[in-house]
């Protein structure tokens, strides 16, 4: 089975996280699903099911990016006002943090 590449879209964001998975190409990056906001909605569970309905993502790939998302969410939990720095972004690999401008 071919690789999904898969790479995890964050919003960090003082009230909530939104998340979201593209599938990277080597010419591309293409949006696979919506972005979900965590803890207004259950995102870990409804990024879940839409990476169980594109049978081309092995487990593998589904396990790795669904423990990254619930890594992060849990550091969000625990420093809300945290800002996103070069030291977050170095410590996960295949995740973006898409920083809005204020």
């Amino acid at each position: 089975m071919m690789s999904a590449n898969l790479r995890l879209k964050v919003l960090w964001l003082k009230n909530c996280l939104g998340l979201s998975i593209d599938q990277v190409s080597l010419k591309s990056q293409l949006p696979i699903t919506f972005y979900y906001f965590w803890p207004r909605t259950e995102a870990w569970e409804q990024l879940k099911l839409e990476l169980d309905c594109k049978p081309w993502i092995n487990e593998v790939e589904k396990i790795k990016v669904l423990n990254t998302i619930s890594q992060i969410i849990s550091l969000w939990k625990s420093s809300r006002s945290f800002n996103v720095n070069k030291n977050l972004l170095e410590s996960f690999e295949n995740v973006d943090f898409v920083k809005l401008n204020n």
